[in-house]
């Protein structure tokens, strides 16, 4: 009888000893899963291969927008074929167009590909793969108003409201050449398109891939938005990369060789853009 006690102070300290134990054990737990999400710079923690951060503005149908809360487009499908030809694991960064080149400055991304045009005044600030696309700016009106805006003379007058996303070389173009009109920024495709439905908005100008998705299609003809076909400048979609990342860039050129040979590059614009036109050789100006 005189034992029970004994093997109840015996109990007490394995007790103690197990919950120190336990304690040590969950310690080291998260001092691991501290680590696991402490990875060096560029390493995923879901894969064992290299991890590189795609900046990417999703505010550009149909190169990059988002369908059902998700990013797609044509640069969300060259990512996920980009990743295995680079022996990386890609992962898209939504991020505002305007803070594109500032987060791959600041290393908060690795890549732009949000088509992005090439300009003398982004080549100061990042450096850009071989181009993937040829397009040029566009013009967008409502059917009913279209044998009035005929053309730039009819355009650009006072009474005109003319749209653009704002931080893009569609702004530049209004701003160069329709210094008449009223000019209008918007932060998006979709919120300058649906202005220009709204009547709140004469004429919107923007890269060619977003006229012609938004005009083309078996119901085009029944679209009250009608899309000036002419190209109003030429530009040069591509790839950006810090300036002292040559060996990334050298490889994408690599790539985007091989893809242009094989097919690859073609066979991904022509399931997004189902027509395209060469712009002619003027204004080498873009989004």
């Amino acid at each position: 009888m005189r034992e029970q006690p004994a093997m109840g102070i015996h109990s007490r300290r394995h007790g103690a000893v197990r919950l120190a134990l336990a304690i040590v054990l969950m310690a080291a737990a998260l001092w691991l899963g501290a680590c696991a999400s402490r990875q060096g710079p560029g390493r995923s923690a879901n894969s064992d291969l290299p991890e590189l951060r795609i900046g990417i503005a999703p505010n550009y149908p149909p190169l990059a927008f988002k369908r059902n809360g998700q990013i797609t487009g044509v640069e969300a499908q060259f990512a996920a074929k980009l990743g295995p030809a680079l022996g990386m694991q890609t992962v898209l960064v939504g991020t505002p167009w305007e803070d594109l080149i500032p987060a791959l400055r600041d290393h908060r991304i690795d890549i732009i590909m949000s088509g992005m045009s090439i300009t003398d005044q982004r080549q100061q600030l990042v450096s850009f793969a071989h181009p993937y696309m040829r397009v040029g700016q566009m013009m967008l009106v409502r059917r009913a108003a279209a044998k009035r805006l005929r053309n730039n003379q009819t355009i650009n007058q006072p009474t005109t409201r003319v749209g653009f996303v704002s931080g893009t070389t569609g702004e530049a173009y209004v701003r160069q050449h329709l210094k008449r009109a009223h000019p209008q920024g918007f932060e998006s495709v979709d919120a300058a398109v649906a202005a220009l439905r709204a009547n709140q908005l004469d004429v919107f100008v923007h890269d060619a891939p977003s006229i012609y998705s938004l005009t083309a299609g078996s119901d085009a003809k029944d679209s009250p938005l009608v899309g000036r076909y002419e190209p109003l400048t030429e530009e040069y979609l591509a790839w950006a990369v810090r300036k002292d990342d040559d060996a990334l860039r050298t490889r994408l050129d690599a790539i985007l060789t091989q893809w242009n040979a094989d097919g690859m590059l073609d066979s991904v614009l022509s399931k997004w853009i189902k027509v395209r036109r060469s712009p002619p050789a003027a204004n080498s100006q873009g989004r």
